[in-house]
């Protein structure tokens, strides 16, 4: 693999593992950037989710701490996939939070609308 200064665009580049997907074809790159894909959009719908504060209660707390550790290591793996500055992998990232971001947003929205507010009845008419 030859090294780049820069933003670069190619097949030949290694995500998340060494040798992977490097070598392997393009069916392995871009298998490779439908989980990059998954990845980020993972990452978005869990970064717009609030977090919220846990009982004092040994369980509930573990509990947190795994959601927030889990949280933190699809980041990092969004991360890590951005550092390759390879062109390709970053649309992906960019497709893939849109993509979270739309998924989340139209599911709130059609599962739990904004109620209408409706005007008062007017009694004095009747």
């Amino acid at each position: 693999m030859a090294e780049h200064s820069g933003f670069w665009f190619g097949a030949d580049v290694e995500i998340l593992f060494s040798g992977w997907p490097l070598g392997h074809g393009h069916f392995h790159f871009y298998l490779a950037l439908l989980l990059v894909f998954m990845l980020s959009m993972v990452a978005q719908m869990y970064a717009m989710t609030p977090m919220s504060t846990p009982k004092i209660v040994p369980k509930s707390l573990i509990n947190h701490a795994a959601l927030h550790g889990l949280r933190t290591l699809i980041a990092y793996l969004v991360l890590l996939c951005v550092v390759t500055f390879n062109v390709g992998v970053i649309i992906t990232v960019l497709l893939g939070h849109v993509a979270g971001y739309l998924a989340l947003t139209l599911y709130i929205k059609y599962y739990y609308p904004v109620p209408v507010a409706t005007p008062p009845a007017d009694d004095a008419k009747a």
